[in-house]
């Protein structure tokens, strides 16, 4: 796990045991569709309990799994891991409905709701299984498909600050962010060496 999780609400990010991938099991009812709720970025977390609360319980039966896409991103700035879930999709919230006329009425007339993308008319169109399956893939699969933000790029001039290789300077030649390692070629007695170092033992000079 990381070091430390700092995460956020109003810049795209998650608060913290708020938004996420709602508990329940997805529905197999046929009668239920995955539709796009179009909420005020940074509202995404209230909506969604709106829609698992108030109005599930108005509807009871109609309201079926609520998901926020999330993905989560680790940095390694100065040698201190952080971590933050970051939105996939920032300013819509998907969910499943046994939609009715009133329903849309109500979602469409919520504080913080825009509406039902793409122009918010008529009746929404729900999206397709295709759709579906490749947005829970990559909630599913966020995990082992982790973003990893080094401070530095291929190419840059670093110092190493611990380990037996402390106060040389090379240049990066490649990075792993599954591994936290970092390839750097350094020149020794006129020679270039490639050596593999943990990302926070190193620094951008």
């Amino acid at each position: 796990m990381p070091e430390d999780v700092k995460v956020e609400e109003n810049d795209g990010q998650v608060e913290n045991g708020e938004v996420g991938a709602a508990e329940p099991e997805e529905k197999d009812d046929a009668r239920f569709s995955w539709y796009v709720v179009n909420s005020f970025s940074g509202y995404e977390g209230r909506v969604k309990a709106f829609l698992e609360g108030p109005l599930s319980k108005k509807y009871p039966g109609r309201v079926g799994e609520v998901l926020i896409p999330v993905q989560e991103v680790t940095s390694n700035v100065r040698g201190r891991k952080t971590s933050r879930k970051k939105k996939l999709y920032p300013g819509y919230v998907f969910a499943q409905f046994d939609l009715t006329q009133e329903m849309i009425m109500d979602i469409r007339a919520m504080t913080n709701v825009s509406g039902f993308p793409p122009m918010n008319r008529g009746k929404p169109e729900p999206l397709s299984e295709e759709d579906m399956k490749r947005i829970r893939g990559q909630v599913d699969g966020a995990e082992k498909n982790k973003v990893v933000r080094v401070p530095y790029s291929v190419g840059q001039t670093v110092r190493v600050v611990e380990g037996p290789f402390k106060n040389f300077t090379g240049v990066v030649e490649a990075i792993n962010p599954e591994r936290g390692r970092v390839r750097i070629i350094f020149t020794i007695f006129g020679r270039k060496a490639p050596v593999e170092i943990d990302f926070s033992q190193v620094r951008p000079v």
